[in-house]
């Protein structure tokens, strides 16, 4: 409440700052228009501090197991969507017996632990500089998600559309910013999470972060491919289902056009990536790690599409360590 006063005689200050014109201000001026956005920006950053603590409490002791969190989620959802809104309980009774045969599953429990989860490491990369240590319960937190029955993947939200955050009314505070939202984006979560403040800090482990990031997309492909994500699979069966051009012509080319997503990723995605890890590494000086794994992938993936380019970029890369180890000169080829 102190912190709103603040916040509120600020504001009033402000708006009694005298209005001139853009090319007549003076630096007193200015200055006194800085101290009052200071002073606002002070009492904001208190204030969602702490929401964002006390949303991280409960958060945290909720989380604890899936019946847990899945309570919880029930709890929000009727204060929110019923008692809040002036329904009577009956209302909440009916829709309870339409919906507890998806609440009651475990993959549904699951999700909403694992949701939890999510917020929890969301608040506390706001409340740190260096990120570095988060890849640890970043990649736990995937990690788990990844041995999710496939169907609770859909019940996943993302930070900022959470009922758990509009219950702790830290929709507008709880972005960290730099941040994946989605738990269930891997790759965003690497690269906004994770990879950046190994290569702000040109930290040794990025090169594990990207075999980490590599091999979690590599496991939810597997997983695609073996049916664990159900929901998917499911929807690619209602559509067909619906489609009322099946035996037309057109449906029939579309049909054997159609690419089998696992291959796909396979042979044209996974070869992509591994390069761009080697790039990566390249970049932020890890050449010793990252020249031998380049032959890797050329070894690896000898058909694949740039290849040329591939091996262009190998041969320059060796060209210039050769040339480093040998004091800056490039030992000449023998003749033959």
């Amino acid at each position: 409440m102190r912190n709103l006063r603040l916040l509120t005689g600020v504001l009033i200050g402000l708006a009694c700052v005298n209005p001139v014109q853009a090319d007549k201000l003076e630096k007193k001026e200015v200055e006194k228009i800085m101290k009052s956005l200071q002073s606002i920006k002070k009492a904001v950053m208190a204030r969602n501090s702490k929401q964002n603590g006390s949303a991280l409490k409960g958060f945290t002791q909720h989380a604890a197991s899936p019946v847990a969190a899945n309570a919880f989620y029930l709890s929000c959802l009727k204060k929110l969507r019923f008692t809040d809104e002036g329904k009577r309980a009956e209302a909440w009774r009916k829709y309870r017996e339409g919906k507890d045969d998806t609440f009651n599953q475990v993959y549904h429990r699951e999700a909403k632990q694992m949701e939890l989860r999510y917020l929890i490491l969301t608040i506390k990369a706001a409340q740190v500089e260096d990120r570095r240590d988060m890849m640890k319960p970043l990649v736990s937190f995937i990690d788990s998600m990844l041995e999710l029955d496939g169907r609770g993947f859909e019940h996943l939200e993302d930070c900022d559309s959470s009922i758990f955050t509009e219950f702790a009314k830290i929709e507008n505070t709880i972005d960290p910013g730099d941040w994946e939202m989605s738990p269930t984006n891997i790759k965003g979560i690497y690269d906004q999470g994770i990879l950046p403040h190994m290569r702000k800090h040109r930290d040794p482990r990025l090169v594990d972060g990207w075999t980490s990031k590599i091999r979690h997309i590599k496991q939810y492909h597997g997983l695609a491919k073996a049916g664990r994500l159900k929901e998917e699979r499911e929807k690619e069966r209602e559509d067909r289902r619906k489609g009322d051009k099946k035996n037309t012509d057109d449906y029939k080319a579309e049909a054997k056009e159609e690419k089998d997503p696992y291959e796909e990723f396979q042979n044209e995605d996974l070869p992509e990536l591994k390069w761009e890890m080697c790039e990566d590494l390249v970049e932020y000086g890890f050449q010793a790690e990252a020249l031998p794994l380049m032959l890797d992938v050329i070894r690896d993936h000898p058909n694949y599409k740039e290849i040329t380019s591939w091996l262009a970029s190998l041969e320059n890369e060796l060209a210039k360590a050769l040339t480093e180890l040998n004091g800056g000169v490039l030992p000449q080829q023998t003749e033959s």
